[in-house]
């Protein structure tokens, strides 16, 4: 039997860790030493240091957490996402909040139904790694005014085969700037946490881009 040495496969690099060890610095480990609220992530959404404001659009809301944030400082939010599901859920969730600032909406958001220059704040969380980059922004493009802000958080985890582009943080900056941008700051490392089941947690450092529509 001839072993080959697999250098692709989806594991090597998670088991490659183990020989040769864990630095001190390691991001997740320093992490774990000090608490982190799972919910950090879309608090800061509604953080009085980021500039959001007008009319918001949350695009791949899911159950709303995002958009419930961003309504505590926005005038007006649309939660938007392709699941009919999750949108039937956000709008319980803001049904026994009694939230009127916000409509839910299942919508694709590589073909966003809104007016041009209708949005003041766009967030993607989580969105860019599951469809064409290319194609969300395009979509953003026709509905975001001039000078709006394009806040896109993501970990870059693309498991999905949606997506053209693997992309990492210095791409999503560039292609951003050739698509109208400013981008304001370097890349970030943010905890995040998703259950998946009682065993089984995803442990996310995701990148926090805010851009500025230009032209």
């Amino acid at each position: 039997m001839i072993v080959t040495k697999e250098e692709s496969g989806s594991w090597y690099d998670s088991y490659l860790h183990f020989r040769y060890g864990f630095p001190p610095e390691d991001r997740l480990l320093s992490s774990l030493k000090r608490e982190i609220k799972p919910d950090n992530i879309y608090k800061m959404l509604a953080d009085e240091n980021l500039c959001l404001d007008g009319i918001g659009l949350d695009v791949g809301c899911s159950i709303g957490s995002s958009t419930f944030e961003l309504s505590r400082k926005l005038s007006y939010v649309f939660g938007i996402d392709l699941s009919f599901s999750f949108i039937l859920e956000a709008r319980k969730i803001m049904q026994n909040r009694t939230i009127d600032n916000i409509e839910f909406v299942v919508a694709d958001a590589t073909n966003l139904p809104f007016e041009s220059n209708f949005f003041q704040s766009v967030v993607a969380l989580n969105v860019i790694d599951r469809i064409d980059f290319y194609k969300l922004v395009s979509s953003v493009n026709g509905c975001i005014k001039k000078q709006g802000k394009f806040v896109i958080i993501d970990p870059y985890d693309f498991v999905d085969k949606n997506s053209k582009d693997k992309l990492d943080s210095i791409q999503v900056r560039r292609k951003l700037e050739s698509m109208g941008y400013n981008t304001e700051s370097g890349d970030s490392y943010i905890p995040w946490i998703l259950k998946v089941n009682e065993r089984c947690y995803l442990f996310y450092f995701v990148d926090f881009v805010v851009a500025t529509k230009i032209n």
